[in-house]
């Protein structure tokens, strides 16, 4: 095979290049999307209920925009909430926008309903602006919009759900236009979603280039020549290249999940080319008189084999992705093997026939001094520690792996998209005043049908409002009650028994519903009740985002509504989430699964028997139980980018226990020393060992700067577990070898 390279050379490279650039015609068609709603399957319950919510109220999602100040009942703080108010309204996309100055003033008067825009009915009233905050806490519509300790005021937009997030750039640029001393705090799914969407593209354009960066001073410094540093550099860009490309011609939008590609492809592709130039630099200086047609020759022979076994099983191991039902981790698993596959193709191929064409150069290596670099002395040491105390070792291993599966016990799974931004970032500040200040910056709906306005259901909901409020992670509460209760108060003088009320009789609420719709409130309406009054719902703000805290709610409803005939169910976009979290563990648990068995076979298959697949595999488990472990213990949460962990580790960290066993087996079958054969094993694979892992690490290292939370502390902990891998690879793995003498080692 190595001749028909050097033969079509010129095919292959230009084959490899058009590959490249029909993909790269692709990249117009990319598209971000950052719904975490589309992150699961269709099928998921509360999917489904919220299409039936939308089909019921129409497609809104909420939005707020907050002005903050020291006292915003000041005139000039209302007078720019009226104004912003108005343009807000006029944005396309926006179906209505409510502020305090859409609030009601009711009363009574000559025994009939009164009602007048509370605002204009205050100016009237009371001219000194220090009554104001009494009279807004009095009136329940009005007090909504504001904090308690009147620092804050809100405007509620309602965005139509078909309206792309973008719509913010909209709202930013009004808010801009009507400046004014108050800081203005943006909060609601939609802005978090725009959001996500503009930190995935400002990842991508600094985190890639930070990687390759990165990736070409590791290749400098390795090699000490730039044709050792261009060609697996070109390499890694075109497999990135193709892997994009794909995306955008399988109609695949990027998603958060999209970050990793070519991060992972980064820190994973270039070890291929590493071996073959390292093999380069020794023919080099090794044969009297070389030439590049034959040492791109000679490289492909002598390293196809461990290449493609390795490739295999780093492939095989991230296929493990297709197992979880999160939608973009398949996503991500498919591209990335493809990526790493073409990597691995153009690594065996293009890279010999491209190297053939350069000029011969002594490339520069290390002298055979007596000078030992300080790698080498301490893989010497580490030799001889192996093989003098393997039983120590193996029972280090056991204690730190009975310390992580208790750590294990302690892990919990957070998907909340909360908090998937730091506290200091825009949306961190906003999200945590909405929830100290508004009750919740998601809320949940509690659907209800039939006869909705009788007092006996208006009644149950009331009795529901008052327990739920008593739970600390629950904030602000609105329904039908709360609504009819004050228009109430336009029917009864506060000496009555109605006032304040619901009504005893279903004939006296639809009359009250009906003058209210008369005052051009039917936008206020409209958040708890359809056109036909069939339907209602109550929503419930969540101050709380983590998970425990919904389900918690979850269980609380389902016994508060267990015998209601009218509750329907509950839905929100937060209740997505922890069907998201079930999601995470069970392709969390599949995909390591999958990536075991993938391995146990593949190495089953190339040593030719059962044991090497179950001795590769240990070290992974042990690996795999303390990053879970320290993890739990540290109280660092599963979410939806730590839960791909176990599958990347496996298809990497394999590799190091494959070049291990491969080299001591050769060793082995000369000296027929099993110590001498470790030594040696440790010494020579040792070094490649421990460079290609600085090289992942280096390669990953870049997550650390994404501006996502998850991202972070996946880089930080993929940095950890190939660590582990590596130890595991130099300590654990030789040290079993040397005490069990496993005899497909020894043929």
């Amino acid at each position: 095979m190595s001749k028909y390279i050097i033969k079509y050379r010129l095919g292959i490279v230009l084959v490899a290049l058009g590959i490249t650039i029909v993909a790269a015609l692709g990249f117009p068609k990319l598209k971000v999307n950052a719904n975490v709603d589309d992150y699961v399957p269709d099928t998921v319950k509360n999917k489904i209920y919220l299409k039936q919510l939308d089909s019921i109220f129409g497609g809104s999602e909420l939005i707020l925009v907050m002005l903050q100040a020291r006292d915003v009942t000041s005139p000039k703080t209302l007078d720019r909430v009226e104004v912003l108010a108005n343009a807000l309204r006029q944005v396309d996309g926006i179906d209505r926008a409510l502020s305090p100055f859409d609030a009601q003033e009711i009363g009574v008067e000559d025994d009939l309903m009164t009602m007048a825009p509370f605002f204009e009915t205050i100016y009237e009233q009371e001219t000194d602006p220090s009554q104001y905050k009494k009279l807004i806490q009095a009136n329940r519509m009005a007090a909504s919009f504001f904090s308690e300790d009147f620092d804050l005021v809100s405007i509620v937009l309602a965005k139509n759900s078909k309206t792309a997030d973008t719509v913010i750039d909209t709202i930013k640029e009004v808010i801009a236009d009507h400046s004014g001393d108050e800081e203005v705090l943006i909060g609601g799914l939609p802005f978090i979603r725009y959001s996500i969407a503009s930190n995935i593209q400002k990842d991508l354009v600094l985190l890639i280039p930070v990687a390759l960066f990165l990736m070409i001073g590791m290749l400098y410094f390795s090699f000490r020549e730039w044709r050792g540093v261009f060609l697996p550099f070109v390499i890694v860009v075109m497999s990135i290249i193709l892997a994009f490309g794909l995306m955008a011609y399988m109609g695949w939008e990027i998603s958060l999940f999209s970050i990793l590609m070519p991060i992972m492809i980064i820190a994973i592709a270039n070890d291929y080319g590493i071996h073959l130039i390292a093999r380069y630099q020794e023919l080099s200086l090794e044969t009297a008189t070389p030439s590049m047609k034959g040492i791109a020759q000679q490289i492909y022979t002598d390293l196809k084999n461990p290449i493609v076994i390795t490739g295999i099983t780093t492939i095989g191991g991230i296929l493990g992705l297709l197992t979880h039902k999160m939608i973009p981790a398949a996503q991500l698993g498919i591209l990335t093997a493809i990526g790493l596959g073409f990597a691995l193709v153009l690594s065996l191929w293009f890279l010999p026939a491209l190297l053939s064409y350069f000029k011969l150069k002594k490339a520069v290596v290390k002298n055979n001094s007596d000078r030992k670099l300080p790698l080498d002395v301490t893989l010497d040491r580490l030799g001889n520690w192996v093989a003098n105390y393997p039983k120590k070792i193996i029972a280090i291993s056991a204690i730190l792996t009975v310390i992580g599966v208790l750590g294990i016990f302690f892990i919990k799974v957070d998907t909340n998209v909360e908090s998937y931004f730091s506290k200091k970032s825009e949306v961190g500040k906003s999200t945590a005043v909405i929830n100290e200040k508004f009750g919740g910056s998601q809320f949940i709906s509690l659907l209800f049908s039939g006869e909705v306005l009788s007092p006996a259901v208006l009644n149950r909901m009331e009795e529901y409002e008052n327990t739920l409020a008593k739970d600390p992670n629950v904030g602000g509460i609105s329904s039908p009650v709360t609504l009819i209760k004050e228009l109430s108060k336009g029917f009864y003088n506060q000496d009555e028994s109605g006032y304040n009320a619901i009504p005893d009789s279903i004939d006296e609420i639809y009359q009250l519903m009906e003058v209210f719709a008369l005052g051009e409130n039917e936008e206020a309406i409209s958040q708890f009740l359809d056109y036909d009054y069939e339907h209602a719902r109550m929503l419930v703000g969540i101050k709380s985002g983590g998970n425990a805290a919904r389900k918690q709610l979850q269980e609380t409803v389902s016994k508060l509504t267990h015998d209601d005939n009218n509750f329907q169910f509950m839905a929100g976009a937060g209740l997505t989430e922890i069907e998201l979290a079930d999601i995470v563990v069970k392709g969390q648990t599949q995909s390591l699964i999958f990536a075991m068995i993938v391995i146990f076979i593949i190495l089953s298959l190339v040593f030719r028997s059962p044991s090497a697949g179950v001795l590769s595999g240990l070290p992974l488990v042990v690996a795999i139980v303390l990053l879970f472990g320290i993890m739990g213990l540290l109280g660092i949460a599963i979410d939806i980018a730590t839960a791909l962990l176990s599958s990347i580790m496996i298809g990497v960290g394999v590799d190091y226990t494959i070049h291990l066993l491969w080299r001591f087996k050769t060793e082995l079958a000369v000296s027929g020393n099993h110590k001498e054969a470790m030594k040696l094993a440790l010494r020579t694979s040792g070094r490649g060992i421990v460079i290609n892992a600085i090289s992942v690490i280096v390669g990953f290292l870049p997550l650390t700067l994404s501006g996502f939370t998850p991202l972070k502390f996946f880089g930080a902990l993929i940095v950890l577990s190939i660590g582990t891998c590596l130890l595991c690879a130099l300590f654990l793995v030789p040290a079993i070898i040397l005490k069990t003498r496993p005899k497909f080692l020894e043929n």
